[in-house]
């Protein structure tokens, strides 16, 4: 009843889509392929078994907000054509909105699950990993390069926080580092917002300012859905706040914007 449930809701979505703008708007296939691919991950983790949704349930929305900053990434890489910027904008959030959807699909359908856990073998637990460092290295290179992804200061703070998270966690280090990382990754966006509303005056210094904002925050989210992945009796743990947390890393990316605008006018 729940699968008749969801398809039929899923119907009824496309026919609204189709009226808002045109069916085909919403449709990205390399977007799809974002978050397709960390779902086959997930099942690979837990060996193609039923409990792999509840893996999927707990990782898609952090899957969604690392392609979302990967994209914003890749349009403030490309500011050259601002009739672009549009449309680059609407394919980054698609992301998000097949990662809030399959979210919410999973959520639904794991509440009945009663299975225990499938403890992973050490090769499935490498290769869900490893798919997802895969899927992330390639989306990267194909927006604006890796090395455009790579930045000392957003490292370096990654680390203290990672160091910060192992010294004083008393759980061990797979779920100490997954569950904190993300709310960790905030620090480096204030750090970044701060430099940001320095530097208002000077349009150069605001891009590395915002560049720490975004890359602590990715490398975040990226390291917590890897280790997840590697160890998805972590990601079973129900995590109520991850739509909280979605609204609140669109705010940021809403403010990023507005300051990038406003250092323009």
């Amino acid at each position: 009843m729940k699968v008749f449930s969801l398809v039929l809701a899923l119907a009824i979505l496309c026919v609204a889509l189709n009226f808002a703008a045109g069916l085909s708007v919403f449709v990205d296939l390399v977007s799809i392929a974002f978050i397709a691919l960390p779902v086959f991950a997930a099942f690979v983790a837990q060996g193609f078994k039923i409990q792999g949704i509840q893996v999927v349930r707990d990782i898609t929305i952090q899957v969604a907000i690392v392609g979302m900053l990967i994209g914003f990434l890749g349009i403030l890489q490309n500011m050259s054509d601002p009739q672009a910027l549009g449309p680059a904008y609407a394919i980054m959030f698609l992301v998000v909105l097949y990662g809030f959807i399959v979210s919410g699909a999973c959520s639904l359908l794991s509440a009945n699950i009663s299975e225990a856990l499938v403890t992973p073998s050490i090769g499935q637990r490498v290769l869900s990993s490893g798919l997802w460092l895969v899927l992330c290295v390639l989306a990267m290179s194909g927006v604006s390069g890796l090395f455009a992804f790579l930045d000392l200061a957003s490292f370096l703070i990654f680390a203290a926080l990672s160091l910060a998270i192992l010294g004083t966690s008393s759980s061990k280090w797979p779920k100490a580092l997954a569950q904190s990382l993300p709310a960790a990754g905030f620090v480096g966006v204030l750090i970044g917002v701060i430099g940001m509303f320095q530097n208002m005056a000077d349009p150069k210094s605001i891009g590395p300012a915002m560049a720490i904002s975004l890359l602590t925050l990715l490398y975040c989210n990226t390291v917590s859905v890897g280790v997840k992945l590697a160890f998805p009796e972590i990601a079973l743990e129900k995590s109520p706040s991850q739509f909280t947390y979605l609204g609140f890393v669109l705010l940021f990316v809403m403010l990023a914007t507005a300051i990038l605008l406003l250092s323009f006018v």
